[in-house]
Protein backbone atom coordinates (compact mmCIF):
# COMPACT_ATOMS: atom_id res chain seq x y z
CA UNK A 1 0.00 0.00 0.00
CA UNK A 2 1.46 3.67 -1.35
CA UNK A 3 1.81 6.15 1.84
CA UNK A 4 2.91 9.68 0.71
CA UNK A 5 2.73 11.36 3.62
CA UNK A 6 1.61 15.45 2.88
CA UNK A 7 1.24 17.21 5.89
CA UNK A 8 0.36 15.14 8.84
CA UNK A 9 1.84 17.16 11.84
CA UNK A 10 0.21 20.79 12.58
CA UNK A 11 1.58 23.66 14.57
CA UNK A 12 2.34 23.58 17.82
CA UNK A 13 -0.14 25.30 20.86
CA UNK A 14 0.87 28.82 21.08
CA UNK A 15 1.09 28.63 25.53
CA UNK A 16 4.08 26.81 26.45
CA UNK A 17 3.63 25.34 30.08
CA UNK A 18 6.48 23.85 32.42
CA UNK A 19 4.34 21.81 33.92
CA UNK A 20 4.08 18.30 32.79
CA UNK A 21 0.64 17.91 33.32
CA UNK A 22 -0.05 20.84 30.74
CA UNK A 23 1.17 19.52 27.82
CA UNK A 24 -0.86 18.07 25.03
CA UNK A 25 -1.72 15.11 23.33
CA UNK A 26 -2.29 15.01 19.46
CA UNK A 27 -4.92 13.33 18.15
CA UNK A 28 -5.45 13.57 14.35
CA UNK A 29 -9.60 13.87 13.78
CA UNK A 30 -9.75 15.00 10.28
CA UNK A 31 -8.94 13.30 7.13
CA UNK A 32 -8.80 15.53 4.36
CA UNK A 33 -9.99 14.29 0.65
CA UNK A 34 -10.60 15.26 -2.62
CA UNK A 35 -9.43 17.28 -5.43
CA UNK A 36 -6.93 20.41 -5.87
CA UNK A 37 -8.78 22.46 -2.83
CA UNK A 38 -7.68 19.58 -0.60
CA UNK A 39 -4.41 19.64 -1.68
CA UNK A 40 -3.84 23.36 -1.27
CA UNK A 41 -5.39 22.84 2.02
CA UNK A 42 -3.25 20.39 3.07
CA UNK A 43 -0.08 22.09 1.46
CA UNK A 44 -1.30 25.27 3.70
CA UNK A 45 -1.91 23.39 7.05
CA UNK A 46 -5.21 25.53 6.87
CA UNK A 47 -6.81 23.26 8.81
CA UNK A 48 -4.44 23.11 11.66
CA UNK A 49 -3.89 26.71 11.78
CA UNK A 50 -7.84 27.17 12.09
CA UNK A 51 -8.39 24.23 14.66
CA UNK A 52 -5.92 25.86 17.18
CA UNK A 53 -7.07 29.65 16.72
CA UNK A 54 -10.10 27.98 17.66
CA UNK A 55 -8.77 26.11 20.82
CA UNK A 56 -8.47 22.68 19.16
CA UNK A 57 -4.59 23.07 19.11
CA UNK A 58 -4.85 19.43 19.98
CA UNK A 59 -6.72 18.15 16.82
CA UNK A 60 -4.70 17.73 13.42
CA UNK A 61 -5.88 16.65 10.05
CA UNK A 62 -3.43 14.28 7.75
CA UNK A 63 -3.87 13.97 3.90
CA UNK A 64 -2.03 12.83 1.49
CA UNK A 65 -0.85 12.84 -2.32
CA UNK A 66 -3.31 9.88 -3.28
CA UNK A 67 -6.31 10.94 -1.33
CA UNK A 68 -5.99 14.46 -2.43
CA UNK A 69 -4.98 15.41 -5.65
CA UNK A 70 -4.71 17.84 -8.45
CA UNK A 71 -7.13 17.67 -10.79
CA UNK A 72 -9.14 14.14 -9.35
CA UNK A 73 -12.74 14.05 -10.56
CA UNK A 74 -15.79 12.01 -8.50
CA UNK A 75 -14.40 8.22 -10.98
CA UNK A 76 -11.05 8.50 -9.15
CA UNK A 77 -12.47 7.99 -5.73
CA UNK A 78 -14.51 5.24 -7.31
CA UNK A 79 -11.58 3.65 -8.10
CA UNK A 80 -9.93 1.03 -6.06
CA UNK A 81 -6.44 2.28 -5.56
CA UNK A 82 -7.58 5.59 -3.73
CA UNK A 83 -11.07 3.62 -1.67
CA UNK A 84 -7.96 1.59 -0.31
CA UNK A 85 -6.00 4.45 0.19
CA UNK A 86 -8.59 6.07 2.11
CA UNK A 87 -9.79 2.55 3.76
CA UNK A 88 -6.02 1.94 5.79
CA UNK A 89 -5.66 5.94 6.36
CA UNK A 90 -8.76 5.28 8.42
CA UNK A 91 -7.73 1.64 9.55
CA UNK A 92 -4.44 3.25 10.83
CA UNK A 93 -5.92 5.82 12.92
CA UNK A 94 -8.64 4.94 15.23
CA UNK A 95 -8.79 8.50 16.48
CA UNK A 96 -9.84 10.20 12.85
CA UNK A 97 -13.64 11.35 13.80
CA UNK A 98 -14.21 13.36 10.29
CA UNK A 99 -13.48 13.14 6.37
CA UNK A 100 -13.51 16.51 5.00
CA UNK A 101 -14.30 15.87 1.48
CA UNK A 102 -13.84 18.46 -1.76
CA UNK A 103 -14.56 17.07 -4.92
CA UNK A 104 -17.03 17.72 -7.41
CA UNK A 105 -16.02 20.62 -8.71
CA UNK A 106 -14.30 19.65 -11.42
CA UNK A 107 -16.58 17.24 -13.17
CA UNK A 108 -19.05 20.54 -13.73
CA UNK A 109 -15.94 22.78 -14.72
CA UNK A 110 -14.73 19.95 -17.18
CA UNK A 111 -18.02 18.74 -18.53
CA UNK A 112 -20.40 21.74 -18.48
CA UNK A 113 -20.95 24.32 -21.72
CA UNK A 114 -22.64 27.88 -22.16
CA UNK A 115 -24.89 26.49 -24.98
CA UNK A 116 -26.33 23.37 -22.63
CA UNK A 117 -30.22 23.55 -22.39
CA UNK A 118 -31.42 23.58 -18.85
CA UNK A 119 -32.38 20.10 -19.44
CA UNK A 120 -28.60 19.30 -20.23
CA UNK A 121 -27.41 21.12 -17.21
CA UNK A 122 -29.95 19.47 -14.73
CA UNK A 123 -28.67 16.11 -16.29
CA UNK A 124 -25.40 16.98 -15.85
CA UNK A 125 -25.40 17.93 -12.34
CA UNK A 126 -27.66 14.88 -11.39
CA UNK A 127 -25.11 12.89 -12.74
CA UNK A 128 -22.48 14.17 -10.83
CA UNK A 129 -24.35 14.30 -7.62
CA UNK A 130 -24.73 10.60 -7.71
CA UNK A 131 -20.97 9.84 -8.45
CA UNK A 132 -20.47 12.13 -5.23
CA UNK A 133 -23.24 10.08 -3.26
CA UNK A 134 -21.25 7.25 -4.17
CA UNK A 135 -17.91 8.08 -2.61
CA UNK A 136 -19.67 9.21 0.42
CA UNK A 137 -21.54 6.19 0.90
CA UNK A 138 -18.14 4.34 0.57
CA UNK A 139 -16.47 6.68 2.66
CA UNK A 140 -19.29 5.59 5.43
CA UNK A 141 -18.77 1.68 5.28
CA UNK A 142 -15.07 2.52 6.02
CA UNK A 143 -16.05 2.84 9.86
CA UNK A 144 -19.41 2.87 11.05
CA UNK A 145 -18.77 6.25 13.26
CA UNK A 146 -16.79 8.11 10.30
CA UNK A 147 -18.56 11.34 9.51
CA UNK A 148 -18.19 12.80 6.19
CA UNK A 149 -18.19 17.06 5.46
CA UNK A 150 -18.40 17.96 1.75
CA UNK A 151 -17.08 21.44 2.17
CA UNK A 152 -18.36 22.85 -1.56
CA UNK A 153 -16.84 25.47 -3.07
CA UNK A 154 -16.60 29.66 -3.51
CA UNK A 155 -17.49 31.46 -6.56
CA UNK A 156 -14.63 31.25 -9.10
CA UNK A 157 -13.34 34.33 -11.46
CA UNK A 158 -12.79 33.40 -14.34
CA UNK A 159 -13.16 36.96 -16.37
CA UNK A 160 -11.47 39.78 -14.40
CA UNK A 161 -8.42 37.73 -13.69
CA UNK A 162 -8.14 36.43 -17.00
CA UNK A 163 -9.22 39.74 -18.66
CA UNK A 164 -6.51 41.69 -16.30
CA UNK A 165 -3.79 40.25 -18.58
CA UNK A 166 -4.85 41.73 -21.67
CA UNK A 167 -3.90 41.41 -24.87
CA UNK A 168 -2.17 37.99 -23.00
CA UNK A 169 -5.63 36.19 -22.06
CA UNK A 170 -4.53 33.18 -23.89
CA UNK A 171 -1.63 32.09 -22.06
CA UNK A 172 -3.33 32.02 -18.93
CA UNK A 173 -3.50 28.51 -17.62
CA UNK A 174 -7.25 28.47 -16.61
CA UNK A 175 -7.87 29.85 -19.62
CA UNK A 176 -8.43 27.00 -21.73
CA UNK A 177 -10.68 25.72 -18.98
CA UNK A 178 -12.74 29.19 -19.56
CA UNK A 179 -12.90 28.32 -23.35
CA UNK A 180 -14.16 24.71 -22.45
CA UNK A 181 -16.95 26.09 -21.44
CA UNK A 182 -17.74 28.65 -23.70
CA UNK A 183 -17.02 31.67 -21.71
CA UNK A 184 -19.60 31.81 -19.11
CA UNK A 185 -20.47 35.08 -17.51
CA UNK A 186 -20.37 34.98 -13.61
CA UNK A 187 -23.96 34.58 -13.22
CA UNK A 188 -23.81 31.89 -15.64
CA UNK A 189 -21.47 30.02 -13.65
CA UNK A 190 -22.14 31.06 -10.12
CA UNK A 191 -25.78 29.82 -10.53
CA UNK A 192 -25.22 26.49 -11.39
CA UNK A 193 -22.45 26.33 -8.45
CA UNK A 194 -25.38 27.61 -5.74
CA UNK A 195 -27.65 24.72 -7.82
CA UNK A 196 -25.78 22.30 -7.13
CA UNK A 197 -24.77 23.24 -3.82
CA UNK A 198 -28.32 23.47 -2.69
CA UNK A 199 -28.95 19.61 -4.01
CA UNK A 200 -26.16 18.43 -2.16
CA UNK A 201 -27.63 20.50 1.30
CA UNK A 202 -30.58 18.54 0.63
CA UNK A 203 -29.02 15.13 0.55
CA UNK A 204 -27.23 16.11 3.81
CA UNK A 205 -30.15 16.83 5.62
CA UNK A 206 -31.27 13.73 4.82
CA UNK A 207 -28.28 11.97 5.99
CA UNK A 208 -27.14 11.84 9.69
CA UNK A 209 -23.64 11.25 9.17
CA UNK A 210 -23.26 14.05 6.07
CA UNK A 211 -22.61 17.44 6.66
CA UNK A 212 -22.55 20.27 4.13
CA UNK A 213 -21.55 24.10 5.57
CA UNK A 214 -23.10 26.23 2.10
CA UNK A 215 -20.49 29.30 1.55
CA UNK A 216 -20.41 30.13 -2.14
CA UNK A 217 -20.33 33.47 -1.23
CA UNK A 218 -17.67 33.60 1.73
CA UNK A 219 -14.86 35.50 -0.55
CA UNK A 220 -17.28 38.34 -1.13
CA UNK A 221 -18.18 38.43 2.46
CA UNK A 222 -15.00 38.19 4.35
CA UNK A 223 -12.68 40.44 1.19
CA UNK A 224 -15.19 42.80 -0.38
CA UNK A 225 -14.81 44.23 -3.58
CA UNK A 226 -12.65 47.27 -2.77
CA UNK A 227 -11.68 48.66 -6.06
CA UNK A 228 -13.71 48.62 -8.90
CA UNK A 229 -14.45 45.47 -10.62
CA UNK A 230 -12.76 45.50 -14.33
CA UNK A 231 -15.36 43.93 -16.19
CA UNK A 232 -19.11 44.41 -15.91
CA UNK A 233 -21.10 44.30 -13.99
CA UNK A 234 -18.46 46.62 -12.18
CA UNK A 235 -18.73 48.45 -9.10
CA UNK A 236 -17.59 48.20 -5.69
CA UNK A 237 -19.08 46.62 -1.67
CA UNK A 238 -17.52 46.56 1.62
CA UNK A 239 -16.67 43.33 3.24
CA UNK A 240 -18.86 41.88 5.46
CA UNK A 241 -21.59 43.16 3.74
CA UNK A 242 -23.46 40.90 1.08
CA UNK A 243 -25.50 37.91 2.60
CA UNK A 244 -24.13 34.56 3.40
CA UNK A 245 -24.15 31.57 1.94
CA UNK A 246 -24.69 32.87 -1.36
CA UNK A 247 -23.55 36.91 -1.59
CA UNK A 248 -24.23 38.69 -5.18
CA UNK A 249 -23.87 36.17 -7.61
CA UNK A 250 -23.97 38.73 -10.13
CA UNK A 251 -19.91 39.08 -8.88
CA UNK A 252 -17.38 36.56 -8.37
CA UNK A 253 -15.10 35.99 -5.64
CA UNK A 254 -12.60 38.80 -5.32
CA UNK A 255 -9.45 38.49 -7.11
CA UNK A 256 -7.27 39.46 -4.48
CA UNK A 257 -9.07 35.96 -2.14
CA UNK A 258 -7.76 34.15 -5.24
CA UNK A 259 -3.78 32.54 -5.48
CA UNK A 260 -1.24 34.70 -6.57
CA UNK A 261 1.15 33.12 -8.80
CA UNK A 262 3.41 36.72 -8.81
CA UNK A 263 3.04 37.45 -12.54
CA UNK A 264 -0.82 36.66 -12.46
CA UNK A 265 -3.73 35.05 -10.38
CA UNK A 266 -5.39 32.04 -10.17
CA UNK A 267 -9.59 31.75 -11.42
CA UNK A 268 -10.60 29.61 -8.84
CA UNK A 269 -8.18 28.10 -6.34
CA UNK A 270 -7.88 30.04 -3.23
CA UNK A 271 -5.09 32.08 -1.63
CA UNK A 272 -3.90 30.73 1.85
CA UNK A 273 -5.38 33.69 3.59
CA UNK A 274 -9.13 32.25 1.50
CA UNK A 275 -9.06 28.50 2.33
CA UNK A 276 -8.69 29.81 6.34
CA UNK A 277 -11.34 31.79 5.91
CA UNK A 278 -13.46 28.75 4.54
CA UNK A 279 -12.25 26.41 6.87
CA UNK A 280 -12.72 28.82 9.74
CA UNK A 281 -16.86 28.90 8.63
CA UNK A 282 -16.18 25.53 8.37
CA UNK A 283 -15.15 25.49 12.07
CA UNK A 284 -17.94 27.87 13.62
CA UNK A 285 -20.53 26.05 11.67
CA UNK A 286 -19.65 22.48 12.38
CA UNK A 287 -16.21 21.64 13.67
CA UNK A 288 -16.30 24.12 16.98
CA UNK A 289 -18.96 21.88 18.63
CA UNK A 290 -19.11 18.28 16.43
CA UNK A 291 -15.07 17.63 17.65
CA UNK A 292 -16.17 18.44 21.41
CA UNK A 293 -16.50 15.26 23.61
CA UNK A 294 -19.74 13.88 25.49
CA UNK A 295 -21.57 17.18 26.31
CA UNK A 296 -20.83 20.63 25.44
CA UNK A 297 -22.73 23.61 27.34
CA UNK A 298 -22.85 26.99 26.28
CA UNK A 299 -22.91 29.93 29.46
CA UNK A 300 -26.45 31.16 30.43
CA UNK A 301 -25.61 34.59 29.27
CA UNK A 302 -27.65 36.89 30.67
CA UNK A 303 -27.24 38.24 34.73
CA UNK A 304 -25.93 34.77 35.11
CA UNK A 305 -22.59 35.85 33.04
CA UNK A 306 -20.71 38.87 33.29
CA UNK A 307 -17.50 40.40 35.22
CA UNK A 308 -17.02 41.61 39.00
CA UNK A 309 -14.67 43.81 40.39
CA UNK A 310 -12.04 44.49 43.45
CA UNK A 311 -13.60 47.67 43.49
CA UNK A 312 -17.63 46.53 43.74
CA UNK A 313 -18.90 46.96 39.97
CA UNK A 314 -21.10 44.06 38.24
CA UNK A 315 -21.09 44.09 34.44
CA UNK A 316 -22.33 42.12 31.38
CA UNK A 317 -19.12 42.15 29.55
CA UNK A 318 -17.04 38.90 30.32
CA UNK A 319 -13.90 41.26 31.13
CA UNK A 320 -10.73 39.49 33.31
CA UNK A 321 -7.31 41.79 33.99
CA UNK A 322 -6.95 44.93 35.79
CA UNK A 323 -7.61 48.77 35.02
CA UNK A 324 -5.78 50.98 36.81
CA UNK A 325 -6.43 49.84 40.22
CA UNK A 326 -9.58 47.54 39.96
CA UNK A 327 -9.24 44.16 39.19
CA UNK A 328 -11.70 42.42 37.37
CA UNK A 329 -12.62 38.71 37.22
CA UNK A 330 -15.18 36.71 34.69
CA UNK A 331 -18.20 34.88 35.88
CA UNK A 332 -19.61 32.28 33.77
CA UNK A 333 -22.68 30.20 34.41
CA UNK A 334 -23.17 26.51 32.97
CA UNK A 335 -26.65 24.93 33.16
CA UNK A 336 -25.09 21.24 33.50
CA UNK A 337 -27.94 19.43 34.89
CA UNK A 338 -27.83 17.22 31.68
CA UNK A 339 -25.30 15.09 33.15
CA UNK A 340 -26.46 11.33 32.24
CA UNK A 341 -27.62 9.60 35.69
CA UNK A 342 -25.08 7.75 37.16
CA UNK A 343 -21.77 9.34 35.14
CA UNK A 344 -19.47 12.00 36.20
CA UNK A 345 -17.02 14.66 34.89
CA UNK A 346 -14.11 12.93 34.15
CA UNK A 347 -12.34 15.73 32.06
CA UNK A 348 -13.96 19.22 31.57
CA UNK A 349 -12.49 22.50 29.53
CA UNK A 350 -14.13 26.03 29.11
CA UNK A 351 -13.59 27.44 25.68
CA UNK A 352 -13.16 31.56 25.57
CA UNK A 353 -12.92 33.82 22.79
CA UNK A 354 -11.16 36.94 23.19
CA UNK A 355 -13.02 39.83 22.08
CA UNK A 356 -11.04 42.61 22.36
CA UNK A 357 -8.26 43.81 24.85
CA UNK A 358 -6.60 46.71 26.11
CA UNK A 359 -3.24 47.44 27.47
CA UNK A 360 -0.90 44.12 28.29
CA UNK A 361 -2.68 40.57 27.75
CA UNK A 362 -3.44 39.03 31.10
CA UNK A 363 -4.15 35.73 29.24
CA UNK A 364 -0.54 35.16 29.55
CA UNK A 365 -0.33 35.37 33.31
CA UNK A 366 -0.94 32.86 36.11
CA UNK A 367 -4.97 32.55 35.93
CA UNK A 368 -6.89 31.33 38.38
CA UNK A 369 -10.29 29.51 38.25
CA UNK A 370 -13.03 28.92 40.98
CA UNK A 371 -16.11 26.81 40.79
CA UNK A 372 -19.24 26.05 42.83
CA UNK A 373 -21.79 23.25 42.41
CA UNK A 374 -24.66 25.83 42.40
CA UNK A 375 -24.12 29.67 42.77
CA UNK A 376 -21.84 32.23 44.05
CA UNK A 377 -23.04 35.14 46.49
CA UNK A 378 -26.70 34.48 46.63
CA UNK A 379 -27.84 34.22 43.49
CA UNK A 380 -27.33 32.84 39.82
CA UNK A 381 -26.95 36.07 38.97
CA UNK A 382 -23.51 38.18 39.04
CA UNK A 383 -23.27 40.08 42.27
CA UNK A 384 -20.65 41.98 44.27
CA UNK A 385 -21.13 38.95 46.73
CA UNK A 386 -18.80 36.95 43.93
CA UNK A 387 -15.69 38.59 44.33
CA UNK A 388 -15.28 36.95 47.99
CA UNK A 389 -17.92 34.15 47.84
CA UNK A 390 -16.92 31.01 48.51
CA UNK A 391 -15.38 28.16 45.81
CA UNK A 392 -15.76 24.40 46.17
CA UNK A 393 -12.47 24.17 45.00
CA UNK A 394 -10.18 26.87 43.38
CA UNK A 395 -6.99 26.08 40.83
CA UNK A 396 -4.52 27.41 37.84
CA UNK A 397 -6.13 25.88 34.74
CA UNK A 398 -3.84 24.41 31.93
CA UNK A 399 -4.43 26.94 28.95
CA UNK A 400 -4.16 25.99 25.20
CA UNK A 401 -5.65 27.44 21.90
CA UNK A 402 -4.24 30.57 20.77
CA UNK A 403 -3.44 33.74 22.29
CA UNK A 404 -2.85 35.52 18.80
CA UNK A 405 -5.42 38.49 18.83
CA UNK A 406 -8.72 39.32 18.70
CA UNK A 407 -10.90 36.56 17.68
CA UNK A 408 -8.85 33.96 18.92
CA UNK A 409 -10.01 31.02 21.49
CA UNK A 410 -8.37 29.61 24.13
CA UNK A 411 -9.17 26.34 25.82
CA UNK A 412 -8.67 26.29 29.82
CA UNK A 413 -8.59 22.40 31.20
CA UNK A 414 -10.49 22.55 34.45
CA UNK A 415 -7.77 20.99 37.40
CA UNK A 416 -9.23 17.51 38.39
CA UNK A 417 -9.67 18.62 41.94
CA UNK A 418 -12.98 20.80 40.54
CA UNK A 419 -14.58 17.92 38.19
CA UNK A 420 -16.44 16.84 41.47
CA UNK A 421 -18.24 19.99 41.95
CA UNK A 422 -19.45 20.00 38.16
CA UNK A 423 -22.50 17.52 38.64
CA UNK A 424 -26.42 17.22 37.50
CA UNK A 425 -27.77 18.83 41.03
CA UNK A 426 -27.83 22.87 40.22
CA UNK A 427 -26.03 24.52 37.41
CA UNK A 428 -21.89 25.53 37.85
CA UNK A 429 -20.34 28.46 38.24
CA UNK A 430 -16.81 29.85 37.34
CA UNK A 431 -14.73 32.71 38.25
CA UNK A 432 -11.48 33.42 36.19
CA UNK A 433 -9.07 36.06 37.67
CA UNK A 434 -5.61 37.18 36.97
CA UNK A 435 -4.41 36.91 40.55
CA UNK A 436 -0.60 37.98 38.92
CA UNK A 437 -2.06 42.06 38.67
CA UNK A 438 -0.91 42.49 35.50
CA UNK A 439 -2.25 46.29 33.99
CA UNK A 440 -4.43 45.11 31.42
CA UNK A 441 -7.84 44.19 30.54
CA UNK A 442 -9.20 41.34 28.06
CA UNK A 443 -13.05 41.23 26.89
CA UNK A 444 -14.32 37.87 25.99
CA UNK A 445 -17.72 37.35 23.65
CA UNK A 446 -20.45 36.83 25.86
CA UNK A 447 -23.47 34.08 25.12
CA UNK A 448 -25.52 36.80 22.70
CA UNK A 449 -24.18 34.62 19.54
CA UNK A 450 -24.13 30.87 19.95
CA UNK A 451 -21.11 30.31 17.12
CA UNK A 452 -19.34 32.59 19.55
CA UNK A 453 -20.38 31.97 23.34
CA UNK A 454 -18.53 30.36 26.36
CA UNK A 455 -18.29 26.78 26.03
CA UNK A 456 -18.61 24.36 28.73
CA UNK A 457 -16.93 20.98 27.65
CA UNK A 458 -17.46 17.76 29.45
CA UNK A 459 -15.95 13.78 29.31
CA UNK A 460 -17.78 11.37 31.55
CA UNK A 461 -17.28 8.08 32.95
CA UNK A 462 -19.00 5.93 35.12
CA UNK A 463 -19.54 7.33 38.67
CA UNK A 464 -18.51 4.10 40.70
CA UNK A 465 -14.76 4.97 38.90
CA UNK A 466 -14.16 8.47 39.75
CA UNK A 467 -15.90 7.57 43.61
CA UNK A 468 -13.41 4.90 43.86
CA UNK A 469 -10.89 6.38 42.52
CA UNK A 470 -11.13 9.75 45.41
CA UNK A 471 -11.69 7.47 48.04
CA UNK A 472 -9.13 7.84 50.72
CA UNK A 473 -9.00 9.42 54.85
CA UNK A 474 -7.64 12.68 56.04
CA UNK A 475 -4.78 12.72 58.78
CA UNK A 476 -7.08 11.85 61.95
CA UNK A 477 -9.77 10.07 60.22
CA UNK A 478 -13.63 10.61 60.07
CA UNK A 479 -15.50 9.73 63.40
CA UNK A 480 -17.36 7.70 64.99
CA UNK A 481 -17.90 5.32 61.57
CA UNK A 482 -20.77 3.91 61.26
CA UNK A 483 -22.56 6.33 63.06
CA UNK A 484 -26.40 7.30 64.02
CA UNK A 485 -25.81 10.66 63.21
CA UNK A 486 -23.06 13.31 63.73
CA UNK A 487 -19.95 12.83 62.31
CA UNK A 488 -16.56 14.56 63.22
CA UNK A 489 -13.23 15.30 61.56
CA UNK A 490 -9.53 15.29 62.61
CA UNK A 491 -8.99 17.79 60.05
CA UNK A 492 -11.23 20.88 59.84
CA UNK A 493 -11.67 20.92 56.30
CA UNK A 494 -13.20 23.79 54.16
CA UNK A 495 -16.66 22.21 53.43
CA UNK A 496 -18.00 19.00 53.32
CA UNK A 497 -20.28 17.76 50.98
CA UNK A 498 -22.69 14.87 51.44
CA UNK A 499 -23.26 12.52 48.17
CA UNK A 500 -25.31 9.30 48.12
CA UNK A 501 -23.77 6.06 46.83
CA UNK A 502 -25.05 7.17 43.48
CA UNK A 503 -22.93 10.57 43.65
CA UNK A 504 -25.70 12.99 44.45
CA UNK A 505 -25.24 15.48 46.81
CA UNK A 506 -27.73 15.21 49.57
CA UNK A 507 -26.60 17.41 52.31
CA UNK A 508 -23.58 20.38 51.97
CA UNK A 509 -22.05 21.94 55.07
CA UNK A 510 -21.23 25.15 56.34
CA UNK A 511 -17.82 26.71 55.90
CA UNK A 512 -15.16 25.11 58.14
CA UNK A 513 -17.45 21.96 59.74
CA UNK A 514 -16.06 20.23 62.80
CA UNK A 515 -19.03 18.08 62.15
CA UNK A 516 -21.63 17.38 60.04
CA UNK A 517 -25.22 16.26 61.03
CA UNK A 518 -26.56 12.53 59.12
CA UNK A 519 -29.57 12.64 61.34
CA UNK A 520 -31.86 13.88 59.07
CA UNK A 521 -30.64 11.06 56.28
CA UNK A 522 -32.47 7.87 55.87
CA UNK A 523 -30.30 4.76 57.20
CA UNK A 524 -27.53 3.88 54.40
CA UNK A 525 -23.90 4.23 52.97
CA UNK A 526 -22.98 7.74 51.65
CA UNK A 527 -19.81 9.63 50.64
CA UNK A 528 -18.45 12.47 52.21
CA UNK A 529 -16.37 14.78 50.23
CA UNK A 530 -13.90 17.15 52.23
CA UNK A 531 -12.82 20.03 50.41
CA UNK A 532 -9.26 21.12 51.87
CA UNK A 533 -6.80 23.45 50.64
CA UNK A 534 -5.15 20.05 48.61
CA UNK A 535 -7.22 17.51 46.28
CA UNK A 536 -10.61 16.68 48.01
CA UNK A 537 -10.69 13.28 49.65
CA UNK A 538 -14.17 11.14 49.74
CA UNK A 539 -14.67 9.07 52.76
CA UNK A 540 -17.47 6.42 52.63
CA UNK A 541 -19.63 6.93 56.05
CA UNK A 542 -22.59 4.48 56.99
CA UNK A 543 -25.31 6.03 58.75
CA UNK A 544 -27.37 3.54 61.16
Amino acid sequence: MLHRTLLVVGLCATFSHAQAQCNEVDETKVLLVGDSWAFFMGIDQTINEVFEKWGHSNFKFRTNLVVAENGAETDDFLQQDKQDEIQQLIDDDPNIKVVHLSIGGNDVLGDWHVSFTQAQTDSLKAAVQVRLIEVIEFIKTTRPDIHILWSGYTYPNFEEVIESIAPLQTIHPFYGTWEGMGFPTFIQLNTILNEFSDSMAAYAATDPRVDFVPATGLMQYTYGQDTPLGVPPGGTYPAYTVPLPTGDPQYPSPRNSMRDYGLTRDCFHLSAGGYRDLIEYHTRKFYHKYLMSDLYVLSDGGANDGSVSSEGSVSTSLMMGRTGSEDFATVLSFNTTGIPSGQQVAKASIFLRRQNLVGTNPISGGLQLKVIDGHFGTSPSVEVADWTAFADATGTPCRFGSNGGDGHWIRLEVPSAMLPFITANEGTQFILSDPSGTDGRVTFNNASDPDFAPVLNLTFEPLSVGIEHLIGTMEAGVYPNPTTGTVFFGTVPQQVVVMDVLGQVVLRSGMRPRSVDLTSLPAGTYLLQLVGTDAPVVQRVVKW
